[in-house]
């Protein structure tokens, strides 16, 4: 089984290009298979961190609106232990992401997005702590 080609930004025009290319055909500059190789692989990982990092934000303000479930009658204790399981995942998510993708090196625009995402979930967060002592 051939493995997946995977995209990198040239070295040189910093277009994405796939790692099975010998030369970049938005610049026409070579392209060396293990720089590729490895750009390629970081790439991916930037890649990851940015879903994980949606995911986490996702989860951040799903507590708040499970919490706004907890107030409707008849439903209001599956909304409060959903709101609950949800902040202790985001903790799980939040810890995960920092150990996985917090000391990459990259200067990718969507890397510091993803970051600032993480960031907003964890305020998100803290701001929901008070919530959960005062119910």
């Amino acid at each position: 089984m051939l493995a997946q080609p995977q995209t990198f930004p040239c070295p040189n025009c910093n277009e994405m290009i796939n790692d099975s290319v010998q030369i970049c055909r938005h610049c026409s500059t070579p392209v060396d298979f293990e720089a590729a190789k490895i750009a390629a692989e970081l790439q991916s990982k930037v890649n990851q961190a940015c879903n994980d990092a949606s995911y986490l934000r996702t989860a951040a303000v799903t507590i708040f609106v499970l919490l706004g479930v907890s107030l409707v009658p008849f439903i209001a204790f599956v909304g409060y232990l959903g709101s609950l399981f949800t902040f202790f995942i985001v903790v799980v998510l939040f810890i995960r992401w920092q150990v996985k993708f917090g000391k990459l090196q990259t200067s990718d625009v969507d890397y510091a997005r993803a970051k600032r995402q993480k960031n907003i979930a964890l305020i998100l967060w803290i701001i929901a702590i008070p919530i959960f002592l005062v119910r």
